[in-house]
């Protein structure tokens, strides 16, 4: 039986490592570290890892009813297939958002927004989850690094009453008194009506600024749209099992899978797991994941929840580290697989 994984981001490498004999296709010969894409804001560091596929080449579409891929390099059959495509970021919400705002895709993007941010004298996030408040930290922190701390105006604007809203109100409040003290203006419980120009314009009034970033909602990569495949929320609408509502040998893992849970790296790499195991061992368990821990980096001031616990602090930055460890590690496997795949 021939397994291929499609995409080999967190959930692609992580089904790829449970089940070494699967076949992993990418276009690219690297991994994009997500969570460090913030450090190349801060830093300017490479966010981009070498990360070996199986078959190195671009999926052009899908016949599900062949159960054939078709690549910019040949086709390839498959008996069961595993989309994680990963995700990219949904301007759909808000109008005007697709032609006036930075988004946070790939290392270029984030080298962009660094570079348009030594220059900016005010930056507008849209978003208060944990992404926005990297951002605003990584801004802060590089703002700091080239002596412009106090020059320029940083506005966080957040639809609900509090930021970080799926963290204890602890957590909360210890990132909003961390920004605060930072000398960023936090404009909470807030609607976002349109972006217009440089101006973003809300229920409660309008915001100016030199650039604005936006960090709200997810979606699916626009190359789902292209193929037959039943989405929802732009997303590939999966069952309980994460499989395919259209075709019992076709899951969906990660970002780019209609799951209702909270879009980390661990989600995603538990999802790649269970959808692969799901396929290759015939069964249809349920998909119920267990995040252990969730932690952001504000400024180096580290918090966020472990098991459900408030924690803040050193025991935060490790845990942040180990994670990122048990992704290397993950990379380190797949690029230790012998490539004995010639199927193109």
């Amino acid at each position: 039986m021939r397994t291929v994984i499609i995409g080999g981001g967190f959930a692609g490498i992580s089904a790829k490592c449970k089940y070494p004999d699967s076949i992993l296709i990418d276009k690219n010969e690297y991994f994009l570290m997500t969570p460090k894409l913030v450090d190349t804001i801060a830093n300017g560091e490479s966010s981009l890892f070498y990360r070996k596929p199986d078959v190195n080449a671009e999926v052009l579409n899908i016949n599900f009813q062949e159960k054939k891929i078709i690549t910019n390099k040949g086709n390839i059959s498959y008996d069961k297939l595993i989309i994680a495509l990963g995700y990219s970021q949904d301007l759909s919400k808000i109008k005007g958002a697709k032609d006036h705002v930075m988004k946070l895709e790939t290392f270029e993007d984030a080298m962009k927004i660094r570079n348009e941010i030594e220059k900016a004298n005010t930056l507008i996030v849209i978003g208060g989850g944990d992404l926005g408040v990297e951002v605003i930290g990584s801004t802060v922190e590089l703002l700091s690094k080239i002596k412009r701390k106090g020059k320029e105006r940083v506005v966080l604007i957040n639809r609900g009453p509090r930021i970080l809203p799926h963290m204890p109100e602890k957590i909360s409040l210890e990132a909003e008194r961390i920004l605060t003290e930072l000398g960023v203006e936090l404009i909470l419980n807030v609607s976002v009506e349109e972006i217009r120009g440089k101006t973003v314009i809300t229920n409660k009034g309008d915001f100016s600024g030199d650039h604005i970033f936006y960090a709200g909602g997810i979606k699916g990569p626009d190359f789902l749209s292209k193929l037959k495949i039943s989405l929802k929320n732009e997303k590939i609408e999966v069952n309980e099992d994460l499989s395919s509502v259209d075709y019992k040998d076709v899951y969906g893992a990660g970002a780019c899978a209609s799951i209702f849970y909270p879009s980390t790296a661990e989600v995603s790499m538990q999802s790649g797991v269970h959808a692969i195991t799901n396929a290759v061992e015939g069964r249809d368990d349920k998909f119920e994941p267990k995040p252990l821990a969730d932690v952001v980096d504000i400024d180096n001031n580290f918090m966020g929840v472990f098991m459900g616990f408030p924690i803040i602090g050193s025991y935060a930055k490790i845990l942040k580290s180990l994670a990122l460890i048990n992704v290397y590690y993950k990379i380190n496997k797949v690029n230790s697989f012998s490539n004995k795949f010639n199927i193109l």
